[in-house]
């Protein structure tokens, strides 16, 4: 959705959702603690949300992107070859566990790995579900994971951690984050400038699965140094242990919520918000006006509010002059995982920046796709009409601005008699048949569709 400058505005609804979202009841299901996040940081340092959103919109600008897109062509001869980086993080899986069905197998590591390759990467099997009014507007993010393979000692790794914890859950509507420290029943972080640290466990409060995951945004705004913000051992994704892998058993035998989360994507969503994004209604839930808020990013359409763990094609919260409907799609909405499918390119140049400043160290290689395309070197740069007697055809020629379908050729005798239909044309060159015309002189007039305006009259020789 479009920029607005109201930081002031969405500080006070950051407040509000604050006293709001500290008691969740039972049966509500939060999947991703995101709002909670910012609530937190906002009462522990007031002024966060003002600073974060500035720092956030200079993030997402994409006219600083463009530059970088334009320095990628190089033309040589008749050929363009494009060049693009492709980061390769490094994963580590912290399986934290109290119970047998919490400690999952490795098999469901991997498959979250591959889901979040297909989906970052624009490889996923249902891309045609991106409606066309949202279809131009997909981004591949040319990020991809793999898990560890050697461990911060420089020892060989399978890039799974496994903990037994003392601890029933880790749930709760403060985050506490315990899941991270070994002290507190967890795990401690691999150095997370190195790894991309994933803290799989029990989220649940109250015996409830109220809380699939988070993750707090990235470190190192500008406006926040390591003493006032979240420090380095907290970066990282959390998981609740149902939803994490594609198809996992706990998910699929679960609610109806958990059911709907069973494709891996509550990963993709939490390393979203890893990698900067924000929720795509720009968590204004709790606002009276619920159309005012942001998430900085230009290409995403106005949204109210979030989806409610469902599928609904019809959803539009938000009415303007360029309405849109909500784009459920988008992989930082609450629809349901068969719903989501892209990343918007917007999103994706927030993503990249984030991978290449604030998580600048992360990446463990850095491979460069190169793509060829061949192109026309013929300029058409005249509107021509002239006949070619070797082949008996009379032979159009525009420019590219005029082979838009905005002109048309007429061929008259000397008496006036229309030889042809008068035919638009659409391409650079267009041949027309002149066998069974008598020999003689002809006129071939151009003229524009549109005004009736005669772009070229010229004299056609026949013999």
């Amino acid at each position: 959705m479009g920029r607005k400058k109201i930081f002031a505005t969405l500080a006070a609804l950051t407040s509000l959702a604050y006293s709001q979202a500290q008691t969740l009841p039972d049966s509500i299901v939060e999947p991703c603690a995101q709002s909670w996040i910012l609530d937190k940081l906002e009462k522990e340092y007031p002024g966060f949300s003002l600073a974060f959103n500035q720092a956030y919109e200079a993030s997402v600008d994409a006219s600083k992107f463009e530059p970088q897109v334009q320095s990628r062509a190089r033309r040589i001869t008749d050929t363009m070859y494009y060049f693009d980086t492709v980061f390769i993080m490094p994963v580590v899986v912290h399986i934290v566990y109290n119970t047998n069905n919490e400690n999952l197998p490795d098999s469901l590591a991997v498959n979250q790995i591959e889901v979040l390759n297909q989906d970052f990467r624009r490889l996923n099997a249902d891309t045609s579900k991106t409606r066309p009014i949202f279809k131009a507007r997909a981004g591949d993010a040319r990020i991809e994971f793999v898990l560890a393979s050697v461990d911060p000692q420089g020892n060989p790794t399978t890039g799974i951690t496994r903990t037994y914890s003392t601890r029933t859950s880790f749930g709760g509507n403060q985050l506490n984050d315990q899941m991270k420290f070994t002290a507190q029943g967890g795990e401690d972080a691999w150095d997370p400038k190195k790894y991309l640290n994933i803290w799989v466990c029990d989220l649940s409060q109250n015996g409830q699965d109220a809380l699939l995951g988070y993750a707090y945004p990235p470190y190192g705004h500008p406006f926040w140094t390591s003493n006032v913000w979240v420090a380095d051992n907290r970066q990282g994704v959390v998981m609740h242990y149902k939803v994490f892998g594609r198809n996992n058993r706990l998910a699929l035998n679960g609610s109806a919520t958990l059911r709907q989360s069973a494709m891996g994507r509550v990963a993709v969503h939490e390393v979203g918000h890893y990698f900067g994004l924000r929720h795509i209604w720009a968590d204004d839930q709790y606002s009276v006006n619920k159309c005012a808020a942001d998430d900085y990013i230009d290409d995403t359409p106005l949204m109210g509010a979030q989806s409610s763990f469902n599928c609904l094609w019809s959803a539009n919260g938000c009415t303007t002059a360029n309405d849109e409907p909500d784009m459920v799609e988008n992989y930082m909405d609450y629809s349901t995982h068969a719903c989501q499918n892209m990343f918007t390119k917007g999103q994706v140049a927030a993503m990249r920046n984030v991978a290449s400043t604030y998580r600048k160290d992360l990446a463990i290689a850095y491979r460069i796709d190169t793509t060829i395309r061949i192109f026309d070197t013929v300029v058409y740069d005249e509107v021509l009409i002239y006949r070619q007697s070797e082949n008996q055809n009379i032979t159009v020629e525009l420019t590219d601005e005029l082979k838009e379908g905005v002109v048309t050729l007429q061929v008259y005798d000397l008496l006036g008699q229309a030889m042809n239909e008068e035919t638009l044309l659409t391409e650079n060159v267009t041949r027309f048949s002149t066998v069974g015309w008598r020999p003689a002189a002809y006129i071939g007039i151009l003229r524009r569709a549109d005004n009736d305006k005669v772009l070229r009259r010229d004299k056609i020789f026949v013999d």
